[in-house]
C-alpha cells in the first residue's frame, strides 16, 4: 500500500512535495539530466529480468561490447566525458573535472556502500553479469545510503523496484537525492536536473560521485568497475 493518501489522484504530486525532505529545493526549470542518465529513457511500468543482459544502449552506441574491449585502455575520466562532456554547464563541468582528477580506482563511496551492495547480490545468488545495468545502476544508489538502503531493500523485486513504496520521512537529504536519480533511471523522467547536479550546496562530492557512477553503469555496465585509473 503506498505511503500517500492521495496516491493515484490528481493530488499526488502536492502531496509528495508536501513530504519531501526539508531544504531540498524544489523542481525549477533547467537542462534536464535524463538523456545522459538513459539512452532510450524508462518506462513509468518498466519491467527488468535480471537474468538477461541489459541491450538498450547499443542502438545509441553505447553497449557493454565495446567498454570490454577498451577497459584496458580508457581511464575514468574518459568514461565521465563520453557520458557528460557534452553537457553545457560550467559549474557542472568543473564538479566534473574534480571528480575525474580524484578518482583512485574505487567506483564505490566507502567499505559499507560495497559491503551492501555485493551482499545483496551473494543473498540473491545474482552474479553482475547477468543482470541488466540499470538494475545494477539502481542498486548502486539504494545501497550508497545507509538510511535509504533501511527502507528500500525490503522493497526490492527481481523484476523492478518498487520506489514509489520508499518512505521518504525515514531518510535524509543525501538519501532523498539518490532517491531521485534512481527514480530517473527506473521512469525516464526527469527527476532531477542538470543545475541541481551542480551546486555543491544541494548535493556534495560524496553524494555527487554517487549519482554520476550510477549513470556510468548505467550506460557502460559493469566494467565500470574493473576500471582502476
Amino acid at each position: 500500500m503506498s505511503k500517500l493518501f492521495m496516491y493515484g489522484t490528481s493530488l499526488e504530486g502536492i502531496e509528495q512535495l508536501m513530504v519531501m525532505v526539508p531544504n531540498f529545493q524544489p523542481r525549477r526549470s533547467a537542462i534536464v539530466i535524463n538523456n545522459y542518465f538513459n539512452c532510450q529513457g524508462g518506462d513509468e511500468n518498466w519491467k527488468l529480468s535480471v537474468i538477461n543482459v541489459d541491450d538498450s544502449c547499443r542502438k545509441c552506441g553505447y553497449n557493454n561490447s565495446n567498454s570490454k574491449v577498451n577497459v584496458d585502455k580508457k581511464r575514468y575520466k574518459d568514461f565521465v566525458m563520453d557520458c557528460f562532456g557534452r553537457i553545457n554547464n560550467n559549474s557542472l563541468r568543473e564538479r566534473l573535472k574534480g571528480i575525474s582528477r580524484n578518482f583512485k580506482g574505487e567506483v564505490f563511496l566507502n567499505y559499507h556502500h560495497k559491503e551492501r551492495f555485493y551482499n545483496f547480490l551473494q543473498d540473491q545468488d545474482l552474479d553482475t553479469n547477468h543482470i541488466q545495468s540499470r538494475f545494477i545502476a539502481i542498486l548502486f544508489l539504494l545501497t550508497a545510503n545507509e538510511g535509504l538502503w533501511k527502507v528500500s531493500k525490503h522493497l526490492i523485486k527481481l523484476n523492478g523496484f518498487d520506489l514509489k513504496e520508499i518512505c521518504l520521512r525515514e531518510i535524509d537529504t543525501d538519501g532523498y537525492a539518490l532517491y531521485q536519480t534512481a527514480k530517473t533511471l527506473s521512469t525516464g523522467k526527469e527527476y532531477i536536473r542538470i543545475n541541481e547536479l551542480a551546486d555543491k550546496d544541494l548535493i556534495d562530492d560524496y553524494i555527487f560521485k554517487a549519482i554520476i557512477n550510477s549513470a556510468l553503469i548505467n550506460r557502460y555496465g559493469t566494467e565500470l568497475f574493473l576500471i582502476n585509473k
